[in-house]
């Protein structure tokens, strides 16, 4: 299994739970959702769905190891948890980072501004990661 490289400014969505198609099409619409918050335009993430079945039951571990096609330096998950409550799971794959395979959860409301500022290189994983709640989600600044 090969990751592709993203698009221009787009993060891999990576889908790691085949258990329910429904909850996986929901998930997908939730995160790449323009929501309008206060005097921000927003146009919704920028995602690109990686969708395979040796993908399945991956963890971040495991995704870490994977080959891919081109220099990648997040992933966007969709697991198991992610078809219960929508969150997205961010893996830390930046080759610079003294911290690869970090992770974080995010709602689908955040999903867009962390993928936008870590493509255009205005913030880093850490700095999401290091603003999580404690169970772990990202829930905005």
């Amino acid at each position: 299994m090969l990751l592709p490289e993203p698009a221009d400014m787009y993060v891999l969505l990576v889908r790691t739970d085949y258990s329910d198609e429904s909850a996986w099409l929901a998930a997908l619409e939730a995160a790449m959702t323009a929501y309008d918050v206060g005097d921000f335009e927003r146009g919704g993430a920028c995602l690109q769905p990686v969708q395979r079945p040796e993908l399945a039951g991956l963890t971040p571990d495991d995704l870490v190891l994977l080959p891919r096609d081109g220099y990648i330096s997040v992933l966007a998950v969709a697991d198991a948890r992610t078809m219960h409550d929508q969150t997205v799971l961010f893996v830390d794959l930046n080759q610079y980072s003294d911290q690869i395979g970090r992770t974080f959860r995010a709602v689908p409301e955040e999903v867009e501004p962390i993928t936008t500022n870590l493509a255009l290189g205005n913030m880093d994983f850490f700095e999401f990661a290091d603003s999580t709640r404690p169970d772990g989600v990202f829930r905005g600044f």
